[in-house]
């Protein structure tokens, strides 16, 4: 967002004043930078990228803030258990941000890409890269992206993998706080994800024609309040709207906060009929 040095300040200042007021800030700026984040991946076509199947997502957007585009890409990459790239416009030059999965090595593609003068500059590790080319080296850098990927003869599993399988009884706060207390979550340490075994769809709403969000009961009678993003249109979506069997459910233990009112949410990755 701009304001790096606002952190700077903070972690290096013994003065109460500075450390509240840089706080405060800060706190703000991430509100801003959620509510930009979500404005960005709703206007991206997440059915559009799944109908074309690349084996690396490229995705183009000359608008977005140049400060985000590596969450975006995380975000992707998470969806689609993909190679993720984002790419906006910066002054005369393309800066592009890519995260990666594990058995791709984004880091040493990005540095063949530098070495053959593809991009301008760059570098990164195994999981993330940034870098930046010309407007009119675009095209050549997706084939070349497309060779690389080809040449290395890896295979992609959009099948999702989970860390525990646990009991609906463990959706609670209780369990929440020792999740978070594994924090901070990144590409190394990655937020966990749950199997829960035999739920049933007991109501839905689709939210702006992209998300699901939905009730889901155990045999047991406990409730899990779930979402299901940008799954409208894709099998995923199809299933929890009409199927009427019980599921098994991968899925990520998160707090939303709405009306400001904080209550833990299950965001779906994946379901297994």
């Amino acid at each position: 967002m701009g304001k790096s040095n606002y952190a700077t300040e903070l972690l290096s200042s013994d003065n109460i004043k500075i450390i509240n007021n840089k706080s405060i800030e800060l706190i703000k700026l991430n509100e801003k930078r959620k509510k930009i984040e979500t404005r960005i991946l709703n206007e991206i076509d997440f059915t559009k990228i799944e109908n074309e199947n690349n084996n690396i997502i490229v995705y183009y957007d000359q608008n977005i803030n140049e400060g985000l585009i590596g969450i975006i890409a995380s975000r992707i990459k998470d969806y689609f258990n993909k190679p993720a790239i984002v790419i906006t416009k910066s002054n005369d030059l393309l800066k592009g941000s890519a995260r990666s999965v594990y058995n791709y090595n984004i880091g040493r593609v990005i540095k063949r890409a530098l070495d053959t003068k593809i991009i301008s500059v760059g570098g990164g590790h195994s999981m993330a890269a940034g870098f930046s080319l010309q407007e009119d080296k675009l095209l050549d850098f997706k084939n070349f992206l497309r060779q690389d990927f080809i040449n290395q003869k890896i295979l992609f599993s959009n099948i999702f993998n989970y860390d525990y399988e646990i009991s609906s009884i463990a959706f609670n706060k209780e369990f929440f706080n020792e999740i978070k207390k594994m924090e901070p979550f990144g590409e190394g340490n990655p937020l966990p994800t749950f199997l829960f075994k035999d739920l049933k769809v007991i109501k839905t709403k689709i939210l702006k024609r992209k998300h699901i969000s939905l009730l889901l009961k155990s045999k047991i009678g406990y409730s899990i309040n779930s979402i299901s993003f940008n799954s409208f249109n894709n099998k995923i979506g199809e299933y929890l709207l009409n199927y009427k069997k019980n599921l098994n459910v991968l899925g990520q233990i998160k707090e939303n906060f709405w009306n400001n009112k904080n209550s833990l949410q299950l965001t779906i990755r994946d379901i297994i009929i």
